[in-house]
């Protein structure tokens, strides 16, 4: 158990907006993108977390993971101009579009500001990772119960069958404890560790986005993936 501590909404709230964007634009960009390219896109959480402790907070990492780095980068772009091309002949197979990369490279942004964020709240109100989420959450949730309307479109509730309510429900306990796994990680290992315990579930994406695609072994975007998923792995 926690001892809940009260922090005021005004303090947390940046905290909150960019919770709220970390889920609003990865899940904006996959409605335009292929799961490959959506899951790849999060590769570069790492880096830009990574620039961002050392523009703000002068944190460094060693010279060694910052070279492993540039491949996952460079595999991130191969991929983002590959799989914004149609496939000639391959009508079922789906592609990313422009505005799907930018939804993609914002919702990186977000995220990783939101990564920083909540490494940097624990520490400056001195909280534990339980008493940050237990502030931060309903705060979050607020928030996006005000952007749904605006984003979503709603369904009959005497048509929506019982296996579409269970699957909400499973994504809700998946999202809580992804959630909660993340707080715990950032306090403990620190917030890029984060993001690298994150790439295990980026591979396993990835594979079973490509295999699931329809896309040929031929596909040169099969190069930026291996490139990226090489850079992480090294």
């Amino acid at each position: 158990m926690f001892t809940p501590e009260r922090v005021r909404i005004r303090v947390l709230l940046p905290l909150a907006v960019a919770m709220s964007l970390n889920v609003i634009l990865p899940n904006a960009s996959l409605q335009f993108s292929s799961v490959t390219f959506y899951q790849l896109a999060r590769i570069l959480l790492t880096p830009v977390v990574a620039l961002i402790n050392f523009i703000f907070y002068g944190q460094t990492i060693p010279r060694g993971a910052v070279y492993s780095l540039i491949p996952a980068c460079v595999g991130v772009g191969i991929v983002s101009y590959f799989d914004t091309k149609s496939s000639p002949g391959k009508a079922n197979v789906k592609t990313t579009s422009f505005i799907g990369v930018i939804f993609a490279f914002s919702g990186v942004l977000a995220s990783s500001l939101y990564t920083v964020w909540v490494s940097s709240y624990q520490k400056s109100l001195k909280l534990n990772s339980m008493q940050l989420l237990y502030n931060q959450a309903p705060i979050g949730g607020v928030l996006l119960l005000y952007i749904i309307p605006w984003t979503d479109n709603f369904w009959s509730v005497n048509t929506a069958h019982f296996s579409r309510w269970m699957l909400i429900l499973l994504s809700g306990v998946f999202a809580s404890l992804i959630n909660l796994s993340q707080f715990f990680i950032i306090g403990s290992a620190g917030p890029v560790s984060s993001t690298v315990v994150g790439h295990l579930k980026t591979c396993a994406i990835v594979s079973l986005g490509w295999i699931t695609s329809g896309r040929s072994v031929g596909d040169k975007s099969i190069f930026g993936i291996l490139l990226a998923i090489a850079g992480i792995i090294s």
